[in-house]
């Protein structure tokens, strides 16, 4: 119903029930007995109206005391404390498997205490694609709205002299109305197309059925319905995995308008030093509380562990002098004697008091070793042209080179061309005009999500890289030594492949990679199921690799530390004379952050973000 239809209703609605309110006769029962249904019948939260739970402090902080917590009969929390400030965006961090997927779910699932008012949204799983259009799924996300509207419709088309009390379910128009405008329902249209249009959905494709796109589209609908229904407790579960730079900086400027909490799992650390302001840690079954985004955790823990080995260095200096004083007189004159007493006093008073320094797990270490540099050029692109389709070229006029000492980032919206552009590179497609010429000893070794897939899952990782390197020129023992150094050690790199998590896979693709000893090395999304910790000793290994790299990738600190070059594939795009217009690969001339700028300039310019937005500062949380 239109904005100007809805507020006439309204209007002949609350006229409606002031008269049956004098008669004494009220047609709308504003109580739970009178046949209306619960959350639990509607299979929904009510955030509205009479039935909603209400918060009567309006404070939406959370505090939960003793929390143990387990999965699959593994402990992952003990004895710990869950407190959440509201407003605030936290970045919930920690080694893969120590259980933060596993807290966001039970923090959804309500499974830890959080008061039944909070309405929690929990970005995890891709929709199931059907032929509901996009912007329709995104809509019909707010559950509550498609019933109040379903209600308007029924109501309406009653007859009033049949149906006097206009209501069902004991539900008014009036309360409808005033539910659907609390809800901001006139306007949901418009706020979909936004969320939808940042995250890279132009209007044309967000009127195509949902069953048309692959699972990392749908992932972007369901991070959509989260930011649509605007929760009071949002929980993003690695929310950049499948999107490309441009949507990974519109959700960065969205989140810091964000006016309600939010916890973010997240391997991509310039992502969550731009989006929180407060830090988790999932550290030995406790949560510990820092204020600041990732890079001030680190700062702080750092100082924090300097000064636990200070002190726990003169705890030993005092403890070696007290044994020494016990061990000299504690058996002697009365006098000496009553003092080693005094001293062994406070040796156990020391060792009682004894500062336990906080140590990481190892850090991984990863290593490229490179053949001897090949003269230029080493790969040469030349006028070529690439489609799929003979009527659709995806890019045309391609002139570039490639060498040993090139380190190459390519940058783009999903679906522009970018991995399309790595394999013309390395031979496995060809150019369908122009050229693309090879040096005649060219080593290229190329890391893809499709290369993980292709891994055999029933073997081993030794056996995986005997396999490489033909069986009969890696021993077992040399095998297992080029995997340790890729953090495949002991039992693990003896597991079937398919046991191993998405990151231990990753691993053993790069142990693959290194052995082939390239002079190129063709990244295709390489942090995706990485941690931080890895992610960091990649960017040192590629920086120490001696070879040339290309990478796509939408890590903006891997980006910004290993690429010298910013080149940006731009989709093709069909003209409103029906004609197709090819896109393009351009160099950019300037730095991440310039271009990271004129992105958000764009934005600005389409009204895909607010001007300004709330101010960030670092949360004071302690803990």
């Amino acid at each position: 119903m239109a904005k100007k239809d809805r507020a006439a209703e309204k209007r002949k609605a609350a006229k409606a029930e002031a008269e049956a309110a004098s008669k004494g006769n009220s047609p709308v029962p504003k109580l739970r007995d009178g046949g209306r249904p619960t959350s639990e019948d509607l299979g929904f939260q009510i955030r509205t109206g009479p039935d909603a739970i209400r918060n009567r402090t309006r404070n939406l902080d959370i505090e939960v005391n003793d929390v143990t917590m387990y999965a699959g009969g593994h402990e992952i929390l003990y004895n710990t404390t869950v407190k959440l400030v509201h407003g605030v965006n936290y970045g919930l961090i920690g080694r893969n498997g120590v259980g933060k997927s596993t807290l966001l779910r039970n923090l959804s699932n309500k499974q830890i205490g959080i008061p039944e008012f909070v309405f929690v949204m929990h970005v995890e799983q891709e929709i199931v694609g059907d032929d509901t259009s996009v912007i329709d799924a995104v809509m019909k996300s707010d559950k509550e709205r498609e019933y109040l509207l379903d209600l308007e419709t029924r109501i309406l088309a009653m007859d009033p002299v049949e149906h006097p009390e206009q209501a069902i379910d004991g539900i008014g128009l009036m309360e409808i109305y005033e539910r659907l405008e609390e809800l901001d329902s006139d306007n949901a249209e418009v706020r979909a197309a936004m969320i939808l249009a940042g995250l890279g959905f132009d209007a044309e494709n967000q009127l195509r059925a949902t069953k048309e796109y692959s699972g990392g589209w749908r992932m972007r609908i369901a991070l959509a319905q989260a930011l649509f229904m605007n929760p009071d407790l949002l929980l993003l579960d690695e929310p950049t995995n499948h999107l490309d730079v441009p949507a990974v900086t519109w959700l960065t400027e969205f989140l810091n308008q964000w006016e309600k909490t939010i916890i973010i799992v997240s391997h991509d650390r310039e992502f969550l030093n731009s989006v929180t302001n407060a830090t988790i840690f999932l550290h030995r079954k406790r949560l510990w509380y820092y204020g600041g985004n990732y890079d001030t955790f680190v700062r702080v823990r750092a100082e924090h562990r300097t000064n636990q080995t200070s002190i726990a260095a003169q705890q030993d200096r005092k403890v070696s002098h007290l044994k020494s004083f016990i061990a000299r007189f504690g058996q002697g004159h009365k006098k000496m004697a009553a003092q080693a007493q005094s001293r062994m006093k406070l040796l156990k008073k020391i060792q009682e008091e004894a500062v336990e320094v906080d140590f990481d797990d190892p850090y991984l270490k990863l290593s490229f070793q490179s053949s001897p540099s090949l003269p230029p050029p080493c790969i040469s692109v030349i006028d070529a042209s690439f489609g799929y389709d003979e009527k659709r070229t995806l890019y045309q006029h391609l002139n570039f080179g490639v060498d040993c000492d090139s380190r190459v980032a390519v940058v783009g919206p999903n679906g522009a061309g970018k991995s399309t552009f790595l394999h013309l590179l390395s031979g496995d497609l060809v150019a369908t005009d122009g050229s693309v010429s090879r040096h005649s000893k060219l080593q290229i070794a190329k890391f893809t999500q499709h290369h993980i897939d292709n891994l055999d899952l029933d073997a081993d990782s030794v056996t995986q890289m005997r396999r490489l390197a033909a069986e009969d020129e890696m021993t077992i023992e040399e095998a297992r030594r080029h995997l340790g150094l890729f953090g495949l050690q002991g039992d693990l790199a003896l597991q079937p492949v398919r046991t191993l998590s998405g990151g231990q896979k990753s691993r053993l693709a790069f142990a693959q990679i290194a052995h082939k000893q390239p002079h190129i090395i063709l990244l295709d999304e390489p942090t995706n199921h990485l941690d931080l910790e890895t992610i960091e000793a990649l960017v040192m290994a590629i920086n120490a690799f001696e070879g040339g790299i290309v990478l796509v990738s939408h890590d903006e600190r891997l980006v910004s530390l290993v690429a010298d070059e910013l080149w940006i594939v731009s989709p093709g795009s069909k003209q409103s004379d029906g004609t197709w217009t090819p896109g393009t690969v351009t160099v950019f001339e300037g730095s991440f952050d310039d271009y990271k700028k004129m992105l958000k300039d764009e934005f600005l310019q389409k009204k895909l973000l607010k001007a300004g937005g709330r101010v960030r500062v670092a949360a004071q949380v302690g803990g």
